[in-house]
């Protein structure tokens, strides 16, 4: 009877495991849609909340108690950089006291920061008053998520948005504006690359992102002034009307990958990438990796789009300068990146979803529609040649529970490819494609593994059955001082107990073979998006 109880303990166990999770969804669903804000409520009275976006993809903002205004909350280190930014000093002695009791109503929503003490960061939460530290970027962004409330699309937007927080409008676009294409037909050539200066670096930018699941960090020291220069350069085509483009686009594009004289900035990341490749013993694939994760960590501007301003492209060195950008901005720098190392690029343009991407040399079976380049998204962390599988507003969204539509180009629509240079084929699409399908066949095998130890239990329950019934049977022989038959039934019961031990055997099996493979899979697919 011990063997009876260990494995109904499994099954209850195996069973707790499955409807724990229905459970959790069900409360998740709960919970966004019971603290949804009435139609009614004024922004006032939401000073100082972290809102989520429910009818969205749960994105996340912060109310201003100044300003009553909304900060959009983006990416952990975004968004800790921005509730840093809109922090308010106190002092050792005013924190101990807060922590002890509470703040007053005064400071209800305000993020304060320990000026005499590093500068730590304490959030304090308009319903208790209580101070919650904000810890390190990614603590702080969870932190502030979970402290949120739900909110409906058209309840967010009576909320105004900062200027400098704005969302994408889905009546806009980020592709580059068909006026810019349509050049001005001027008697005079293009100039794109200034006279020879000398810029002085007088701007250091720190870069954290990602690789191989870790924290990195690079820094780039460049010019404010040249910063300047770049941002008042013409950002049009001019041409001679007797020497028209055979591409509007292409030559469009051409402008922005340009260089002005003095400007090292690629050459100068590429020198301290390598630094860290050359200590690491990686690559050059692995360097090319490094380097565009850098890339997409950078922020996605909002504002640009929000503001009409996505007709205004950045130079990479804009990019660089101002840690941020849209589709297009990031991949002028990522092309540019990738011509300094040697690899061949080009820009790829969708136009049915207003999304560009960079287009890297790879083996031609792997690459889109046959064209020699893999997709790389740079608006967010995607391993390189994976396609997404959300893109709204230019930003794509990763999808860390579905691995069977990573290399789907169909969503993408039509193709259009601008500055294309050839170079060196990144190998890397190899490996990704095995930890794909790696991934995809643990996917499965979880998806019918419940199922078969289901089948396996309930034998074992017909068998338990079986043999307690059987049990009953020679405790009466045995009362009844039949031995004949006492004996005879003995026998089959011990085989009946032995098939049930073995089956028992294959049961347990089959739940720890389950459970192995649910932990792999959720720690490879965390480790697939950087998660």
């Amino acid at each position: 009877m011990t063997l009876i109880t260990c494995q109904a303990s499994r099954v209850v166990n195996f069973l707790r495991i499955r409807l724990n999770k229905k459970l959790l969804f069900s409360l998740v669903l709960f919970l966004l849609v019971s603290f949804v804000l009435p139609s009614q409520v004024l922004a006032a009275t939401l000073d100082g909340r972290i809102l989520l976006q429910v009818q969205a993809n749960g994105e996340a903002w912060y109310i201003n108690p100044l300003n009553s205004s909304r900060y959009y909350l983006g990416r952990p280190e975004n968004a800790f950089e921005l509730m840093r930014s809109l922090g308010l000093g106190a002092s050792n002695y005013d924190i101990g006291n807060y922590q002890k009791t509470k703040a007053p109503a005064r400071l209800s929503g305000r993020i304060l920061l320990q000026v005499q003490d590093k500068g730590q960061a304490f959030y304090v939460n308009p319903l208790d008053l209580k101070l919650y530290y904000l810890g390190r970027p990614n603590d702080a962004f969870y932190l502030m998520r979970s402290l949120g409330l739900g909110i409906t699309n058209n309840d967010l937007n009576k909320i105004k948005v900062a200027p400098t927080s704005a969302p994408v409008s889905s009546s806009l676009t980020e592709n580059i504006s068909q006026n810019q294409v349509e050049v001005r037909a001027e008697e005079v050539p293009a100039k794109i690359i200034s006279e020879s200066q000398t810029w002085i670096k007088d701007s250091s930018k720190n870069f954290s992102f990602k690789y191989k699941n870790e924290n990195q960090s690079l820094t780039l020291n460049l010019s404010s002034s040249l910063y300047e220069a770049y941002k008042s350069s013409a950002k049009v085509l001019t041409y001679q009307s007797n020497n028209k483009p055979a591409n509007f686009r292409d030559a469009f594009y051409g402008i922005f990958l340009e260089f002005k004289n003095g400007d090292d900035s690629i050459k100068d990341l590429v020198a301290k990438g390598r630094e860290v490749a050359n200590s690491k013993n990686w690559t050059e694939d692995e360097l090319l990796e490094y380097l565009l994760a850098l890339i997409q960590y950078i922020s996605y501007d909002y504002s640009k789009i929000e503001n009409g301003l996505s007709t205004n492209p950045f130079y990479p060195y804009e990019s660089l300068y101002l840690k941020k950008g849209v589709c297009s901005d990031k991949t002028f720098l990522a092309l540019a990146l990738i011509r300094e190392l040697g690899y061949g690029g080009a820009i790829l343009d969708f136009p049915d979803i207003n999304h560009s991407a960079l287009g890297l040399s790879c083996p031609l079976e792997y690459s889109v529609r046959g064209s020699g380049y893999c997709f790389v998204e740079t608006t967010n962390y995607f391993p390189l040649g994976v396609i997404p599988q959300s893109i709204d507003g230019g930003l794509a969204f990763t999808s860390a529970s579905n691995f069977s539509n990573l290399f789907n180009d169909t969503p993408l629509g039509t193709i259009e490819i601008y500055q294309k240079s050839s170079g060196q084929s990144y190998n890397g699409i190899y490996n990704l494609r095995l930890r794909v399908e790696a991934l995809k066949q643990l996917n499965q095998d979880l998806q019918t593994m419940p199922a078969e130890a289901k089948a396996l239990e309930l034998d074992l329950t017909a068998k338990e059955v079986e043999i307690n019934l059987m049990k009953a049977q020679i405790d009466i022989y045995l009362s009844q001082d039949k031995n004949t038959e006492y004996n005879a039934l003995v026998q089959e019961f011990n085989a009946l107990v032995n098939e049930y031990n073995e089956l028992l055997k294959v049961y347990r099996a089959k739940v720890e073979s389950y459970n192995l493979k649910a932990i792999d899979y959720n720690r490879l697919s965390k480790e697939f998006y950087q998660l």
